[in-house]
Order: C-alpha cells, then structure tokens, then sequence
C-alpha cells in the first residue's frame, strides 16, 4: 500500500460474510488504528437499517475501517465520521472522473453515493458508546465499481455502467483510504465547518421539490431539502416552514 497519512493495517480476505462483523472481532481482539479489512466477495454484507448489500464477488469494492479517534468523540457529533467518509469518497470520484460529465455525482443523506440519479455505493457506520463518548468506530463501505448487472428495484448502478472502462479496485481502495484519511486529518485541525458546508452543498435533491414518507405518521408529503443540523438530522422545508428528521424517521422516495 502507498504512503498515507497514518499507516494502516490490511487485511484481505477471499471470502466474508461481512466486513464490519469480521472488524468487531478482530477489534476485540487487537484495537489497532487504521486496520482495513478488504474482501474481493462479501457473501452477507449490511446496509443501512438492517438491509443487505448485495455485491457481485471480484468487481466491487467491500471494506471495511476500523478508527480509533484521539480523543473519543462526543455521542452528540458521532454523525461527523458519516460526513467526513462521504466527503472523502465523494471527492475521489469527483476528482478522477468528474471531467467525464457535468456534476453527477452527489451524497444522498445520510450515507449513500449517488451517480446519475443512481447508487452506487453505501457506508454503514458502527460503534462503541461508554460513557457519552464514542472510542471506535467501524466504517463500512461498499462501492459497486465494476459490476454492470443490477436488479431493477434497487435503483442501483456502478462506475463501469456510467463510464464504460474497467477500474483498478486495489488503486481506488488506496484512493479512498487516502482520501478519508485527509478529511479525517483536516477535521482533527480545523474543526467540522468545512467538513459540514461540503456535505451540504453536494446533497443530493437538495433545494429540489422532492416526495417523502414520514414513517410515523405512515404519510407521504412533498419538501425541499435545505441543510442538516449540528446533529447530522435532515432538514426539510414543508409549507414554508423547516422541519428536522432522524435517519430512520424519514425516507426520501425522489
């Protein structure tokens, strides 16, 4: 693996059921900084709200990061760790490809990666609570890069679909390792402002007239996207007004 920020432990896998389950046992076990476990064939991978990710095996990227933030992180900002991976992803993917076409790439809140109108990737995030502090989290990321055949309902595409070329997944990995490690550098020095206004800006359907369904109420309602709050909460504009949404709260339909 190539210089990075901090050094980083890979392990690589053949085969896995999941990249986060096997983390949390070798977490367990060894609590190293910046281990990285990478598998070429996830069998069982989790999505956000206990979905699964299907990932065909030798095309996509699977992996998952275990980081250890110095100091723990207040339970009140855990969200910051969701934005700083789908900033860091995002930028990669702006910065190698963007020059293809015209802005099509965009964070879909709270943690998917949005191209064309398509997901191509997802982060599921987990950790460790004690105390009002978090002392590790697992990143989980899964990003359909070669892939090309995809199940209509899941909406789903990748970067060879859009694209048309084959990608190197060992150089993207290191790409996006770097990459989270420099967003993850800047908020230790600067704070999370800048990590917050990229977020925002790259929101996918933001300032858009969208459809959502309010789990609670079992309603579906028409807003517009505005930001997010200092929780990491969805705020949307209804009849005029702003209203804040936890993840599993609130489903953005289109």
């Amino acid at each position: 693996m190539k210089k990075l920020i901090w050094p980083i432990h890979l392990i690589l896998l053949k085969k896995v059921d999941s990249t986060n389950q096997y983390a949390k046992k070798y977490f367990y076990n060894r609590k190293k900084n910046w281990t990285v476990i990478w598998t070429i064939n996830q069998t069982n991978g989790n999505g956000t709200e206990n979905n699964i990710w299907y990932t065909e095996k030798y095309k996509n990227l699977t992996f998952s990061i275990i980081l250890i933030p110095t100091p723990p992180i207040s339970i009140e900002k855990k969200y910051i760790i969701n934005l700083i991976t789908s900033n860091a992803i995002h930028k990669i993917l702006c910065h190698h490809y963007q020059h293809y076409y015209d802005d099509l790439f965009s964070i879909k809140w709270p943690n998917d990666i949005i191209l064309n109108n398509k997901k191509i990737g997802g982060i599921l995030i987990e950790n460790n609570i004690f105390l009002n502090k978090i002392y590790y989290f697992i990143i989980g990321i899964g990003l359909n890069v070669n892939q090309t055949k995809f199940d209509e309902k899941w909406n789903a595409s990748s970067l060879k679909n859009i694209f048309q070329i084959n990608f190197q997944l060992d150089y993207l990995l290191y790409k996006i390792l770097l990459s989270i490690q420099k967003e993850y550098f800047l908020y230790t020095k600067i704070g999370e402002k800048i990590i917050r206004e990229y977020y925002i800006h790259h929101l996918y359907l933001k300032d858009v007239n969208s459809l959502f369904y309010f789990q609670k109420r079992k309603k579906i309602f028409k807003g517009i996207i505005r930001s997010i709050t200092d929780k990491g909460f969805l705020v949307i504009e209804h009849n005029s007004k702003l209203y804040s949404f936890f993840n599993k709260e609130i489903q953005i339909i289109r």
